[in-house]
C-alpha cells in the first residue's frame, strides 16, 4: 500500500478542490467460499501416453512400438486394447503384414490437453463490494475488520451486507480471482456455482483523500488502491451515498472558516490567495517529479558504458533552482488554506527550526496530540528560544493518571518550572476551537480545531480548515490579539 504522504504528494491536487483531510481506509471486500461444479483434466496413464507419442511419429506395429518404448509386448498390447476401445488409435489391417495401429484426431487432442471430466469443488475468492465484481488479492492486501480498527483505519460502509447473487457472476472471468496456495493461476473451467458456504467480511487497505469544493462546497472522495487513484471506487462509493452515511465526516468548513474570518478580519480575509497556491503547487508537484526522472537518469548514465556518457543531460542543480524559486512564490503568498499533512509539516518546521519566539495557542494539552515528542522538542526549543504555550484552561501540575503515564501538562509544567524561557498562560474562552501558531512574529498558522489530531474511538473523516500566512500584517494582527484577546462571532 501507497504511504499516506506519497499519496498526498501525487494526489493530494485537484484543480479548484481543497484537501481538507487525509486518512487510512479501508474498502469492503467479501471472502466467499463457494461450492462449484469445475471441468477436471486427467492426463493419460504412462504407458498410454507413450504408445500415443510414438504413434505420431509414424504407423506402428506393436511390436515396433514395444520395441521403441523398451516395454514388454503384452504391457503394449492391454493398452492398445484400451485405446482401441476409446477410438484413440485405429487398426490398419495388411494381409500381407502385422496389423499396424494409427492414431486418431480424438487421441491427438487427448494426448494434447488430457481427459475433462466434472466434479465438485470447494473455490474461495475475494468480491469487491463497491464494484460488485470478483477480485484477485493477496494476504497482504486486505485484513480483518478487527485488525483494520486496531490499525485506526476508517472502514468505509457498503451499500449492501448480503452476499452477491451468484447468478450475477460471470463464470467464464471468475477463475482469474480465485485464491490458490502460492498464488498460482486457477486453470480448470468453472461449469456452475452451487451455493455459499461461507462469507467473511474484509477490508483493502487505501487511502483516502477528502476534497472540497472551493466554489460549492461539495466534497469528493478520492481513493488511491494499490498505488494509483480509482476513479471507479471513487463513482460508485459517491453513487451510493457513502458520504453521506451518518458521522462519517465530522465538521463544516464553513463554520471553520467562518470562525477563522472572524478572527482575523474582513480585511485580511480579502488577502486569500488560494487559486494562486493551487497554480504553484501544481508546478512544484511537476518540478518534483520530473527531478525524481532526471537523478534516475543520472543514475542510469553513470553506470551506462563510455559512448553512452557523451550524453548531455540537464543538471539537477538547475531544477533545485527553480523547484526553490517555486518554493518562495508559495511562501510568499499572503494568505493561503493548507492541507492536513502540510498543517503537520508547518507545525513540526516550527518546533524544530524556530529562532527567538514560538507562541503555541490551544485548547487544550491533549494527550495523543501533544505527545512526548512535541513536549520534548518545546523543551528543548525554550533552550534557545522563548515559547509560551497558551491554553483555555490552567494546565495542572498534579499527576492524575496511573503511576508513570506520561501526561503532557505535567510534564510541561515541570519544563516550564526549570525554564523561564518556556511559560505556560490562559487564553480568553473566546478562542475557543482555534489552534494558533506564531513563529519568529514571521509565520502564523491559524487553524479550526487542534493542530495535531488526537486519535479517536471511532475513525472518521474530520473536516480540516486552516491557513498560514507570512504577511507581516496579518502575522502582527494575530499575535496582537493572541495578547489582547479577541470576541470571536460567526
Amino acid at each position: 500500500m501507497m504511504s499516506t504522504q506519497r499519496a498526498v504528494r501525487e494526489f493530494g491536487l485537484r484543480p479548484g478542490f481543497d484537501l481538507v483531510d487525509v486518512k487510512k481506509c479501508g474498502l469492503p471486500v467479501f471472502r466467499l467460499t463457494v461450492e462449484a461444479i469445475t471441468l477436471r483434466r486427467q492426463n493419460l496413464p504412462t504407458i498410454q501416453e507413450f504408445v500415443l507419442k510414438s504413434l505420431m511419429i509414424e504407423d506402428a506395429t506393436a511390436v515396433e512400438i514395444a520395441a521403441m518404448l523398451g516395454l514388454a509386448i503384452r504391457h503394449v498390447e492391454e493398452n492398445l486394447t484400451r485405446l482401441l476401445f476409446e477410438q484413440l488409435v485405429t487398426e490398419l489391417s495388411d494381409s500381407l503384414s502385422d496389423t499396424k495401429y494409427h492414431i486418431t484426431d480424438l487421441g491427438k487432442e487427448r494426448l494434447e490437453s488430457g481427459q475433462s471430466r466434472p466434479q465438485d469443488e470447494t473455490l474461495v475468492f475475494d468480491y469487491d463490494l463497491l464494484l460488485h465484481s470478483p477480485v484477485k488479492l493477496i494476504d497482504a492486501q486486505v485484513e480483518g475488520a478487527k485488525e483494520a480498527r486496531q490499525n485506526g483505519t476508517l472502514l468505509l460502509p457498503a451499500a449492501s451486507l448480503d452476499p452477491p447473487g451468484l447468478d450475477t457472476l460471470a463464470l467464464n472471468t471468475l477463475g482469474q480471482a480465485v485464491r490458490r496456495i502460492g498464488g498460482k493461476e486457477f486453470q480448470k473451467q468453472i461449469l456452475g456455482l452451487r451455493r455459499v458456504l461461507r462469507h467473511q467480511m474484509m477490508f483493502r487497505p487505501t487511502t483516502g483523500l477528502l476534497f472540497r469544493n472551493r466554489l460549492t462546497g461539495d466534497l469528493e472522495l478520492g481513493l488511491v488502491v494499490d498505488d494509483k487513484l480509482s476513479e471507479r471506487h471513487e463513482v460508485e462509493f459517491s453513487r451510493t451515498g457513502g458520504l453521506k452515511k451518518a458521522g462519517f465526516i465530522k465538521g463544516s468548513w464553513s463554520e471553520d472558516a467562518g470562525r477563522i474570518k472572524a478572527f482575523i478580519g474582513d480585511n485580511m480575509w480579502s488577502k486569500i490567495a488560494d487559486d494562486q497556491a493551487e497554480a504553484v503547487k501544481s508546478m512544484l508537484r511537476q518540478l518534483t517529479q520530473e527531478r525524481i526522472e532526471l537523478v534516475e537518469m543520472h543514475e542510469r548514465k553513470r553506470r551506462s558504458r563510455d559512448k553512452l556518457k557523451s550524453h548531455q543531460l540537464r543538471t539537477v542543480e538547475d531544477l533545485d533552482r527553480q523547484i526553490a524559486t517555486s518554493t518562495t512564490q508559495l511562501d510568499e503568498l499572503p494568505l493561503r488554506s493548507v492541507s492536513p499533512s502540510e498543517l503537520g509539516f508547518l507545525f513540526k518546521d516550527a518546533l524544530e527550526h524556530t529562532e527567538s519566539e514560538l507562541i503555541v495557542s490551544i485548547d487544550a494539552v491533549e494527550h495523543e496530540g501533544m505527545s512526548r515528542q512535541v513536549v520534548s522538542q518545546l523543551g528543548k526549543l525554550a533552550e534557545r528560544a522563548t515559547v509560551e504555550i497558551m491554553t483555555n484552561d490552567p494546565i495542572d501540575s498534579i499527576p492524575t493518571g496511573e503511576k508513570g503515564t506520561f501526561e503532557p501538562g505535567v510534564q510541561l509544567w515541570s519544563l516550564a518550572n526549570v525554564n523561564r524561557r518556556l511559560t505556560l498562560a490562559e487564553r480568553g474562552s473566546e478562542l475557543h476551537n482555534l489552534s494558533i501558531v506564531v513563529k519568529d512574529r514571521k509565520l502564523a498558522i491559524i487553524a479550526a480545531g487542534p493542530i495535531v489530531k488526537p486519535a479517536g474511538r471511532r475513525p472518521h473523516f474530520r473536516i480540516q480548515t486552516a491557513y498560514v500566512t507570512t504577511d507581516t500584517d496579518i502575522v502582527a494582527l494575530v499575535r496582537q490579539k493572541l495578547r489582547n484577546g479577541v470576541q470571536v462571532a460567526v
